[in-house]
C-alpha cells in the first residue's frame, strides 16, 4: 500500500462504505445541492486522471495542491500559525484517483442483509484528489471526492472519514445521518482532528471535503477543534 493510499482509504472502495451508505441515503437529506457553485464534477475527474497519467508516465512531483488551493491563505483566516509545505516525504504528496462506477452486486455468502436491499446497491462514478502538507511538525491531508449521483459523497468517504477521525460506529452512524449541507462545515467526533464540508456542486452530482490531522500519537492542538473547522471552512470557500 503506498503513502497516498494510506492516507486515502476511500481509494480502495471499501465495501463498508456501501453498506453505512446505503442504510444513509434513505434518512439523510443533507446532500442535495441547492444551486450551482464554481467546482464541477467533471472537473475534479479531469485533475485526479491527470494526476493518475502523469505518475504513470513517471512525471515529477506535483508542486503545488490542484484548484488553486492556498494552504497558507486558509490557515490565516483560521488564526492558525505556521508555514505549510507539501509533504515532500511522501511519495506522492498530490494524488489522484478514478472510479467508474459498479452495478449492484450480489452480498457476499453467508452475510446478513436488510430485506428491502437483496443486493450491494450500485456504486456511482467518482473522482478522488488528496494534498498532504507539513504545517511545522504536524501532517495536514486533505480529501476532494466527488461524484456524478446527489447525496452520496459523505457515504462513499465514510471508510476515510472513519480513519482520518477515528471514530467508533455510533458516531460513524451519526455522521451517517446527520451530514453537513451544501455549504456546511462540521467538525467531526473524536479528538477534533477531522473536519468535513460540502461543496455545492456546479450542475449535477455530489463533491466533499475533508481535511484532518494526519497524527500517529499526540495531535498538534493549534490543529484540532474549532480552529481546524474554521481552516476547512476557508479551504471549502476557495473551491466555491
Amino acid at each position: 500500500m503506498t503513502a497516498a493510499q494510506r492516507r486515502r482509504p476511500t481509494a480502495l472502495f471499501a465495501s463498508a462504505a456501501v453498506l453505512l451508505g446505503a442504510a444513509a441515503c434513505s434518512s439523510s437529506s443533507g446532500g442535495v445541492p441547492s444551486g450551482p457553485g464554481g467546482l464541477s464534477y467533471d472537473t475534479v475527474r479531469t485533475v485526479a486522471e491527470k494526476l493518475l497519467q502523469d505518475q504513470a508516465a513517471g512525471k515529477g512531483k506535483e508542486a503545488a495542491c490542484p484548484f488553486g488551493l492556498d494552504l497558507g491563505k486558509a490557515l490565516k483566516a483560521a488564526g492558525i500559525p505556521g508555514t505549510p509545505a507539501l509533504d515532500t516525504g511522501d511519495e506522492h504528496a498530490v494524488d489522484g484517483d478514478i472510479g467508474n462506477g459498479e452495478s449492484p452486486q450480489p452480498w457476499p455468502s453467508g452475510m446478513s442483509h436488510p430485506p428491502e436491499m437483496p443486493s450491494i446497491p450500485a456504486k456511482p462514478p467518482l473522482a478522488d484528489v488528496s494534498c498532504g502538507w507539513r504545517v511545522g511538525s504536524a501532517k495536514l491531508d486533505l480529501e476532494l471526492l466527488a461524484t456524478t449521483q446527489r447525496g452520496v459523497a459523505v457515504n462513499l468517504m465514510l471508510p476515510g472519514i472513519q480513519h482520518a477521525a477515528r471514530l467508533g460506529a455510533s458516531d460513524l452512524q451519526q455522521l451517517a445521518a446527520d451530514q453537513p449541507g451544501p455549504g456546511q462545515t462540521k467538525l467531526l467526533a473524536g479528538r477534533g482532528t477531522a473536519a468535513l464540508s460540502r461543496i455545492t456542486p456546479k450542475g449535477d452530482g455530489d463533491i466533499v471535503l475533508l481535511v484532518s490531522q494526519n497524527y500517529d500519537a499526540q495531535p498538534d492542538e493549534a490543529l484540532t477543534g474549532e480552529p481546524l473547522r474554521k481552516l476547512a471552512e476557508s479551504l471549502a470557500g476557495q473551491l466555491r
